[in-house]
């Protein structure tokens, strides 16, 4: 349902804000890295109530406002896609050679990545077919993960979920639909076949641990513990590729 759009004080700066209600029981908060912050409400929630929820969340809103703003400043120019461009896979530089074909087709040789494009030429079409390639590596990746991590939940009676790869512009990961009833659905994010495999396995494994617990308490870092020991370094390696989800 369209949301209200005001100013949000985020430390001596204003970050747009919006608020848009609907049909769910908890709160969320997305910080974008325009930044802007998009704030999902239930529907019955006063305007008070989210205010002071919101006010309750300022540090780590402005954390990440601050960490979006540092990226931007150090980031490298988005690539032209033609050849000589160098493009991330699985945390390693890969020099772009763009070819004519006849149809779409990525190829990967030893820190090469070839792209064939009818014509050799055009940036969109060079752009749409490495995404394409990425999206296809991305669901492998991941159903070999999942397949590695998952034997620990199906003993405790959750069902397998399902895994769906897509750009994202807040987040690493969602889970949908977690708990012992019906199929629960994961959705990661497409950025993350940028980065080493370690860093996809630690955001899938956090997602699993969902399954058992929903929210982000002391029972689930426990777990997290546990079903991947050394998480925190993982978190923070994926932090440092200044790769911002999307």
């Amino acid at each position: 349902m369209p949301g209200t759009t005001d100013l949000l004080r985020v430390g001596t700066d204003q970050v747009p804000c919006e608020i848009r209600l609907s049909r769910r029981r908890t709160l969320g908060i997305e910080v974008h890295p325009e930044p802007r912050v998009i704030v999902r409400a239930p529907s019955g929630w006063s305007r008070a109530l989210i205010e002071s929820r919101l006010a309750e969340r300022a540090a780590w809103i402005g954390r990440h406002v601050e960490r979006f703003r540092g990226l931007a400043a150090v980031l490298p120019p988005p690539p032209a896609y033609v050849t000589g461009d160098h493009v991330p896979y699985l945390g390693e530089l890969h020099r772009l050679e763009v070819l004519a074909a006849r149809r779409p087709a990525v190829y990967r040789l030893p820190g090469i990545l070839q792209v064939g494009v009818p014509g050799g030429t055009g940036a969109q079409r060079v752009r749409r077919a490495l995404e394409s390639w990425y999206r296809d590596r991305a669901r492998e990746l991941f159903a070999t993960i999942l397949e590695e991590r998952f034997s620990w939940f199906e003993g405790r009676g959750h069902a397998r979920p399902t895994i769906a790869v897509r750009k994202m512009t807040s987040r690493w990961g969602t889970l949908a639909g977690a708990g012992r009833r019906g199929t629960s659905r994961m959705t990661l994010n497409l950025a993350l076949i940028r980065a080493p495999r370690e860093c996809g396995e630690y955001v899938l494994v956090h997602e699993l641990c969902h399954l058992e617990h929903r929210g982000h308490g002391r029972a689930f870092y426990r777990l997290m513990e546990a079903r991947l020991p050394d998480w925190r370094q993982r978190k923070r390696q994926l932090e440092s590729l200044l790769l911002i989800p999307g």
